[in-house]
């Protein structure tokens, strides 16, 4: 079975990834039947956490089609933003047949996207998809 993930940054400097299953078979697919669910799981448990829910531009939405695609996921995840490691875990995710996108849910941040205006952001939030 498929794993979806979103990861996103936050104003406050914290980050947040959420997974859950999916029979979609591709990332697409799974975006226009399921368009912001996970986004609102992300939400709730910061709001349920007192964390702020601003974000510091688009998350990343990761679709790892088959289980090596999800441990690579977790491997990249897990790795230091700028190591080696994350370099190795990067390529994994390229050999692996994940596909990964820019997930927006605000206003603010459809704009930001569109306009290529993503200014302080990690790395890993600045992620492009690939496929």
């Amino acid at each position: 079975m498929a794993v979806v993930t979103l990861l996103s940054d936050f104003v406050d400097g914290s980050s947040m990834a959420l997974a859950e299953d999916t029979d979609a078979p591709t990332l697409n697919d799974y975006m226009t039947r399921s368009q912001g669910r996970l986004w609102a799981g992300v939400q709730q448990r910061r709001h349920q956490r007192g964390l702020t829910t601003k974000r510091r531009g688009p998350g990343t939405v990761y679709f790892a089609p088959d289980e090596l695609s999800a441990e690579a996921v977790n491997r990249y995840l897990q790795s230091d933003t700028g190591s080696d490691e994350e370099k190795r875990a990067l390529e994994s995710l390229r050999t692996t047949r994940v596909e990964m996108a820019p997930h927006v849910g605000a206003e603010a941040e459809r704009t930001a996207l569109l306009d290529g205006k993503l200014r302080d952001l990690s790395p890993q939030a600045k992620a492009t998809g690939f496929g």
